[in-house]
């Protein structure tokens, strides 16, 4: 596996960098699993941590985390370690446009987790990627899921933070994602503050 934390990689070097891991993969070559660029990397606490995020807000426990967003990635742990829930593991995706893991990706291993109850699932504006782990959650799922979408406020065409987080039409809106994950089953909410406290309500 290759944690790739670094930020402003041009596309077209992340472009090569995919074709390759592909072309290795498909001439049978070790598969290799890419978790960035431009991300916080992941923890298990007290196990590995592996990137930049803050260790001591971390605390060992049965919820999983993943996120778009390497701020709010740290907003969540802290919210749920604050009301006396530990993680199983954060991992932060990156915001990127070509990037490596995507949610669906972590959903897929979370929900075969023996050690992770629920999970907090994190998006941005920008992109099919939450809605298509949104709809694989639905049909796949076992665990209750709390999801947030970052820049409801956003105007489209405005990019926001991350290269990757930019709206081009109507599905990719913070709103659009939002109504596909509640439809899907998510507790979803629009107000970041309140991720933990929802979580706790679903366990």
């Amino acid at each position: 596996m290759a944690i790739c934390i670094t930020e402003g990689i041009p596309v077209r070097d992340m472009l090569e960098v995919r074709n390759k891991m592909k072309a290795k993969e498909a001439a049978g070559g070790k598969k290799t699993l890419l978790l960035g660029p431009n991300c916080p990397g992941l923890i298990t606490p007290d196990e590995i941590k592996i990137g930049i995020m803050p260790g001591h807000i971390h605390r060992k426990g049965r919820i999983g985390v993943v996120s778009r967003s390497g701020t709010l990635t740290y907003e969540a742990v802290a919210q749920l370690t604050e009301i006396g829930l530990g993680q199983s593991s954060a991992v932060g995706i990156g915001g990127d446009p070509i990037n490596g893991l995507k949610h669906i990706d972590v959903m897929r291993l979370f929900n075969e987790d023996p050690d992770t109850d629920a999970v907090i699932m994190i998006g941005e504006i920008g992109g099919p990627d939450e809605a298509e782990a949104a709809r694989w959650c639905q049909a796949n799922m076992k665990k209750p899921i709390v999801g947030f979408i970052a820049g409801v406020t956003a105007p489209a065409g405005k990019r926001m933070g991350h290269a990757g987080a930019l709206i081009s039409g109507g599905a990719d809106t913070a709103d659009a994602k939002l109504a596909v994950m509640e439809e899907c089953g998510f507790k979803v909410t629009r107000n970041p503050s309140e991720m933990a406290k929802l979580l706790k309500a679903l366990l």
